[in-house]
This record gives C-alpha cells, sequence and structure tokens, in this order.
C-alpha cells in the first residue's frame, strides 16, 4: 500500500452525530455530543469520534481519491489552507487507514463486510449451517462435519487471507495446548480458494454479557455472582497452563446451559515458547500500561498476567454492573487517557448495589500500577469467592431500549388522522399479515392492555376499512414485495379475505358488540367455506382452522347462533385435515408432505389440530398423538437446544430460518406447550425448552419481524414463560425484543405490517411491558377464557 494511491470510505462505514446517537448509548458515554462517530459495521477496531471538519473531510472519499486530491477539494470548499489542512489531518487520516475505516481503492476489503458462502456451501467435509458472525477479516459459520459433529468455522475473508493463515495457525497450536480443556478442541485446519480455515468444536451458548443481563434482570444474585466465579475460574486455569488469553471481552466467553465456560478465540493469545502472532484485544478492557504505551505510539511487549487480569476484572465490573470501568469517550486517544489515569467511575454504583466487598476485590484488581494487583487471577478468584455472600442485587427494571419509541411511532401512525389513515397505505391494503386487518388487530391488543377505548376505536375503524377494500384489486396482493395469487391462493386466513372477516369479528368481540360479532363470523364462514385444497398454515385449511379456534375463544361464541356455524366448519376443517395426514405414511419417509415448520408443514397442521381439541374440551386423537411422537424424533439437538429441518429430506438446517417461527424452533414451542397442556406428558415440555433454547440463541443475523425474525422468536420465548411461569423466559424475551426493535428499523420488509413490519414488534414491546400473556398475534390463544 503506498499513501499515494486513491483511497476509499467503503460503503458500509457511517458517520454518524453522537447527538442521533440511541439515548441509552449516550447515558454509557462521556459528553462528546458535539462530534461525530464514524463506525464500520463488523470493524474489529471501536467507533472513532471526529469533529465536524474531519467528518466533513471523510465523506470526500466515498469516491476514489487520493489523500492530497482530497484534502486540496476539501479546503477548497470549507476556504482553508490546504497545506495546513493536510498536515492537521494526515494523523487522523492514518488512523482510519490502520483501522480499516478508510482502504485503497482496488483493495478487496472496499468490499461490504459480509459473508460469503451459503447454507450448503463446503469446506472439504464439513457443511455449512449457517453464518454465525462476520468482522472485517474473519467470517464465521456454523457446520457439521462429514460424521455430524458440529462445529464453528472461522474462515479469512478475501483480502485478510496472509494476516489470517498466521493467527488461524497459531490459534490452531494454542488449543492443541489446551487439549479441550478451557477451549474448544481443534476439529480441522485447512485452505479454502487459498483463505485459510480452522474448524473447533462448537458450543451451544450464550456469551457472558447475555447471561449476566438475564441474571441482573431476574435478580439473581447467587447466579450472577455464580457466573463470575466459573468465568474467574476458566481465566485461572488458563493461566495455570501458562497461556494469555489476550483478548479479554465478553464474546470470547461463552456460558453453556450447565453454566460450563468456554473461552473462544485465541489468535492473540501467548503460551511458553508460543509468542503472540499479533497484539490487539478490545481498548474497553485494556490494562493502564498498554494503554500509556498506545497513547505513547510505542510497542507495549507482549501481553502479561497482571494487564490480563486488569482485563479480567474489567470484564466483571460489566457484567455485574451492566456497564464498563468508565463513562468512556469515542475519541480513542481520549479514551486510552481515562484508562491510564482516571480512577473508574463504576464503584459507587456497585456499592449502592451492596456489593462493597466485591468492590474491594475489583479495585485492587484495576490498580494503574500492575505491583499493587494481586499476585494471579487465582488469588483474585479467591479474594471475590470471600465477597460473594450478602444481599442480593436489586432487580433491574426493563429499559426497552428503543422499544418504547418504536411504540409511540407505530401507535401514532395508525391513530392520528394525518398519518395513515388519510395518506393510505401500499398493496397489499386489507390482509392480517400486512394490510390493515392487521393494523387493526395489534391496536384491539394493545388497547385491551391500556384499557383505551380511542385505540379500540382506531382498531374497529381500520378493521372497517379492511372490510371495505376486499373486492379492491391490491387487497391482497402485490406485485413488487413479490406477493402474487400463484403463491398466496384466494382462500389464506392471513392473506386473504377470511382473516379479514376473523379480525371485525375479535374487534366487535373486544367492544362486545353481538350483532356485528355475527355479521362478521357469519362472513369468515362463508369465506372460509369455499374449496382450499393447501394443508399449510400461511395459505391453507390450518390457518383457516386456527381462526375458528381464535373466534371460538371470544365470549358471544357461545350465546349466538353464528357461534353454531363456526362450530361446524371447525369440525370439518379439522376432520379434512385429520384425513390428509391419516392417509400419509410416516413423517420421515412422506415423498410429498415433508415440509415440517409452522407456517408450512406438520408442526403447523398439528398445532391447528390440538388447538381446536383444546377449544372444544377435547383430548387429540391418537394418531394426532403418534404424528406428534413422530415429529419428536426428527429433532437435532445441540446441548440443551434443538431444531428441525424445514424438510423431512433435508439434510441440514436453513440460516438463521432454523431459529424463527415460519420454518424453525420458535414455531414449536406452542405445538410442543399445547401437547404438554393436552396431554400432560413431560417429554413434550423438554422439548418445547429445547426449542426455546434455539429461539433464543440462534443466530443474530436475522430480521426483526415476526415471521422470519428475532420478534416472533420473542414471542416463542413468552410462550415458554407463560406456560410454565419462569420469569427468565420472560427476561430473554425481552432482550430479544429489543435486538427486534432495532433490527426493524434498519431493515423491514415492509415497514407497515403486523408479520413483516414495526406494527407486529411494537404490539410485541406493548405486551412484553408488564406480566404478560403475550402470544403470536393471530395463531395462539387471545386469552379471551383467562
Amino acid at each position: 500500500m503506498s499513501i499515494t494511491e486513491p483511497f476509499i470510505l467503503p460503503a458500509d462505514v457511517q458517520i454518524i452525530a453522537v447527538a442521533d446517537l440511541p439515548p441509552a448509548l449516550l447515558e454509557e458515554l462521556a459528553n462528546d455530543s458535539d462530534g461525530f462517530a464514524v463506525t464500520r459495521h463488523g470493524s474489529r477496531t471501536a467507533t472513532s469520534l471526529v469533529d465536524g471538519a474531519t467528518a466533513r473531510l471523510l465523506e470526500c472519499f466515498r469516491t476514489p481519491t487520493t489523500i492530497v486530491d482530497a484534502v486540496l477539494a476539501f479546503s477548497g470548499a470549507e476556504n482553508l489552507d490546504a497545506r495546513e489542512m493536510l498536515d492537521e489531518s494526515f494523523a487522523v487520516l492514518g488512523t482510519m487507514i490502520t483501522d480499516g475505516v478508510l482502504v485503497t481503492a482496488d483493495s478487496l476489503l472496499a468490499e461490504p463486510i459480509a459473508t460469503t458462502l451459503r447454507p450448503g456451501d463446503r469446506l472439504g467435509e464439513l457443511e455449512i449451517v449457517e453464518a454465525v458472525h462476520v468482522v472485517l477479516d474473519t467470517e464465521v459459520y456454523r457446520a457439521f462435519t462429514g460424521d455430524g459433529v458440529p462445529c464453528a468455522v472461522k474462515l479469512a475473508r478475501p483480502g485478510s487471507e496472509t494476516r489470517m493463515r498466521a493467527l488461524l495457525s497459531h490459534e490452531a497450536e494454542i488449543l492443541g495446548l489446551l487439549g479441550g480443556q478451557v477451549g474448544p478442541p481443534v476439529l480441522r485446519l485447512g485452505e479454502f480458494e487459498e483463505r485459510p480455515w480452522l474448524a473447533v468444536a462448537w458450543s451451544a451458548a450464550v456469551d457472558a454479557a447475555t447471561a449476566a443481563a438475564e441474571h441482573r434482570m431476574a435478580g439473581d444474585r447467587p447466579a450472577l455472582l455464580g457466573l463470575v466465579e466459573k468465568i474467574l475460574e476458566a481465566y485461572a486455569q488458563l493461566h495455570a497452563r501458562s497461556v494469555l488469553h489476550g483478548d479479554v471481552h465478553p464474546r470470547n466467553v461463552l456460558v453453556d446451559a450447565t453454566g460450563a465456560i468456554t473461552l473462544i478465540d485465541y489468535g492473540l493469545a501467548t503460551a511458553d515458547g508460543v509468542p503472540a502472532a499479533a497484539v490487539g484485544g478490545v481498548d474497553l478492557f485494556t490494562a493502564p500500561e498498554f494503554a500509556a504505551a498506545r497513547l505513547d505510539r510505542r510497542d507495549p511487549g507482549p501481553p502479561t498476567q497482571a494487564a490480563e487480569q486488569y482485563s479480567i476484572a474489567a470484564l466483571v465490573v460489566l457484567l455485574v454492573a451492566g456497564r464498563h470501568t468508565h463513562k468512556f469517550s469515542l475519541e480513542r486517544d481520549v479514551m486510552l487517557r481515562q484508562l491510564r489515569d482516571e480512577t473508574p467511575d463504576v464503584f459507587d454504583q456497585l456499592e449502592v448495589s451492596r456489593l462493597e466487598a466485591l468492590v474491594a476485590s475489583l479495585r485492587r484488581a484495576l490498580a494503574k500500577d500492575p505491583v499493587d494487583r494481586f499476585t494471579s487471577v487465582a488469588e483474585l478468584l479467591r479474594s471475590v469467592r470471600s465477597a460473594v455472600t450478602g444481599a442480593g442485587v436489586p432487580r433491574q427494571p426493563w429499559r426497552h431500549g428503543a422499544g418504547r419509541a418504536l411504540v409511540s411511532d407505530v401507535v401514532r401512525r395508525l391513530t392520528m388522522p394525518d398519518a395513515l389513515l388519510s395518506s393510505g397505505i401500499d398493496a397489499p391494503t386489507a390482509s392480517a399479515m400486512n394490510g390493515a386487518a392487521g393494523f387493526a388487530h395489534a391496536l384491539l391488543r394493545i388497547a385491551s392492555i391500556r384499557g383505551d377505548g380511542e385505540l379500540l376505536a382506531a382498531a374497529d375503524l381500520w378493521a372497517e376499512r379492511a372490510a371495505a377494500h376486499i373486492a379492491s384489486p391490491d387487497a391482497f396482493t402485490s406485485a413488487d414485495l413479490e406477493l402474487i395469487s400463484d403463491t398466496l391462493g384466494d382462500r389464506s386466513f392471513y392473506h386473504h379475505e377470511a382473516g379479514v372477516h376473523a379480525v371485525r369479528a375479535l374487534v366487535a368481540g373486544g367492544r362486545d358488540d353481538g350483532p356485528a360479532w355475527c355479521s362478521a363470523v357469519e362472513a369468515f364462514v362463508r369465506a372460509a367455506r369455499r374449496p382450499c385444497p393447501p394443508l399449510e398454515v400461511a395459505f391453507g385449511r390450518a390457518g383457516l382452522l386456527l381462526g375458528c379456534a381464535l373466534l371460538h375463544e371470544t365470549p358471544q361464541s357461545s350465546t349466538a347462533n353464528a357461534g353454531g356455524q363456526l362450530t361446524k366448519l371447525g369440525d370439518e376443517l379439522a376432520t379434512s385435515i385429520a384425513a390428509e395426514i391419516d392417509r400419509a405414511p410416516a413423517i420421515a419417509d412422506g415423498e410429498e408432505l415433508t415440509r415440517l415448520g409452522a407456517a408450512h408443514g406438520w408442526a403447523g397442521w398439528l398445532y391447528a389440530l390440538l388447538r381446536w381439541a383444546d377449544v372444544q374440551g377435547r383430548l387429540p386423537s391418537e394418531a394426532v398423538v403418534e404424528r406428534l411422537d413422530q415429529l419428536a424424533t426428527m429433532a437435532r439437538w445441540e446441548g440443551r437446544a434443538a431444531c428441525w429441518p424445514p424438510d423431512a429430506h433435508a439434510p441440514t438446517l436453513e440460516n438463521t430460518l432454523a431459529a424463527s417461527w415460519c420454518n424453525g424452533a420458535a414455531g414449536y414451542v406452542p405445538l410442543w406447550t399445547a401437547a404438554h397442556a393436552l396431554l400432560g406428558d413431560d417429554r413434550y415440555l423438554e422439548l418445547a425448552r429445547a426449542a426455546s433454547w434455539t429461539a433464543y440463541e440462534g443466530g443474530d443475523v436475522a430480521p426483526g419481524d415476526l415471521c422470519c425474525g428475532l420478534a416472533g422468536r420473542a414471542y416463542a420465548l413468552a410462550t415458554m414463560h407463560r406456560h410454565g411461569s419462569d420469569e427468565r423466559w420472560l427476561i430473554r424475551a425481552r432482550l430479544l425484543a429489543d435486538r427486534a426493535a432495532e433490527r426493524i428499523r434498519d431493515r423491514p420488509f415492509r415497514r407497515d405490517s403486523l408479520y413483516k413490519g414495526e406494527v407486529g414488534v411494537a404490539l410485541l414491546i406493548e405486551e412484553l411491558n408488564g406480566p404478560t400473556r403475550a402470544g403470536l398475534p393471530l395463531y395462539e390463544s387471545e386469552g379471551w377464557t383467562a
């Protein structure tokens, strides 16, 4: 690389005014509100803070240009002296080049940071299942070996082959010394198109920050401090083997279902006779003596036990307090000076939490002078063990993240005259899945939570608007969204007329309007009686049967004549579904009915039959129980988690859909909890828990929506909480809901949609805000009989 070459600011580099960052993030930062944050998602370097002039200079690199040309153009536009500007900006531009924010125009690293392999691709005998994580130089995948052993695969990204070849070889050597203790065992080391890769044993687990957040929110002090002890034990064991990790941060600490700790990512580690292949680490956990060296632009030397002890103590602070040791500046040099010079400002918070003894241990481990720290992490562990008795940690309220703002925005859009009510909505205009009927249903449920008559009136308005659009050509289809009749059919509960009338009836039930309920149910029955060949929930008879179950639970169904029509229709649909699946061979042997997931396959068909049996006060048939058992045997277990392939003959699972409602584990949670409630067999409860773990721990590279994304997975965890009253599942649901609220803002399939956009996520946030009976809308019970 030559400094005279053209450089470019990659398209995925974001420059954001600090004042525009999320309020929750600003609370954790020092007062840098006048600056601009420069970040590249997936970069290994921290977000940088620059002033306004530097931010505008960086924007000059959105197209390829040399540094000299960019400075000349910028200076001319800003009426500045070009030579002075070049001198002033050279250091910060150099840092941006070092951090991979500015790259040479012809570099492969100029491409957006994204994975390059797809599910089903192969690395030798390994078959890729899904992408797990991607950063500037590395892609991480979940895969299976040829004999079915799950593994994690690190693959060098294009442009980083030389550096990563050394790091991955080094990591394999360190892991070999550990022999499967503390770190994962090495399974394979290889090359793919001249890109090195390393495969290690897969750990079905969550990272330390996620595990600690659960314990803090539940107010479970023994579990939280027990987690801290186990993490300290793992690092003490590592140091006892003369290995220093070199890259301490919460994502490199995994916690499995039993609480066992696995430390991962040893590319920067050292051992006796095995010097570090590179020096790095996350600045937030950097020891003061290393921060001083970086400020002085000198080599800090190899990692030391004392420096790593500081990093581990900083990690413990984050896990116990839920925040870092300092309110860090986004400007890197300022952050390093804070580490070098300032006493951590988190101790008062911990002392208020009645953890004074623990604070004493952490103060020593976080001493500025390495000599003042404990002699080893083992000694720190002994000190912490003696400090962990006493009163519990106060329960932390749910902070909602971006969720509350999302709820307010969605409710405003759906109720204010100057918003969607007047401007109209894009096709499809009427459906429950994506149109006005879905808006009505969300508002109905929010109104019932708040006891808000105005919201109930708005729900009624949207329900009638949906009905008025039924005959419109764009009521249920959209060429732009590839929602066409050939795919949707014309009898779907979620995508066609029957769903609109069902929502009208539910809203009428909420208003206790018997005549309106009868009228809507009669219209639903007429629409649902038309021939409907598909079985599936999404487009066929199983979805219509779920609609019957939902309406049967409303109070009006037991008194109105339309209730009898509804029962007759439900029995007819259940009989036709049962007859068709009875003719099929065993699920694993079938050639036609092979789809397994909730939206399109066996999980949805069986759930619909269980729901109808439940509302009718009957037990499911022996044939249904036999199919449940067949489906149970097709589970693929990984530690505490289980998932199912999307198809009976699929050799592998499909990326993040493995955790989703539509095709993955989240869709099995309502099935197995319903089976457990009706049949009382604890095997089904075990399967529900295992599916919930997959829904919780599934890939994070997922959309935010209900159908395929994080919100649908959060609803599954809420179902698990409702079924067993274990508050930890509610906490996990809220954690996923926070991520869903952030993700849906960035990447909605359709902004105003119940199942594919912000409306469904807003409903989720509202329902999880208090004691909840949250269930996936228009799928699970609405709670009318509660």
